[in-house]
């Protein structure tokens, strides 16, 4: 798939408000301040895709409901 902002994810990720996305966007997808990026990509080869996520469910779905 291709995105508006060169952006990738699967369709999984996105079909729907998740909490961990709604957490994700009430930071401002800021990874530095995100405690499932200390905890899960700190020490990792691997990088969070919550960003890239919350960017295609506003998209797609507008801003969540209730933020």
């Amino acid at each position: 798939m291709e995105y508006r902002y060169n952006v990738s994810c699967s369709e999984t990720t996105t079909q729907n408000w998740t909490q961990s996305a709604i957490d994700c966007f009430e930071i401002g997808c800021r990874c530095s301040i995100c405690n499932l990026n200390r905890i899960y990509f700190k020490n990792s080869n691997f990088k969070c895709k919550m960003k890239e996520a919350v960017i295609e469910l506003v998209r797609k779905y507008g801003v969540p409901e209730g933020v």
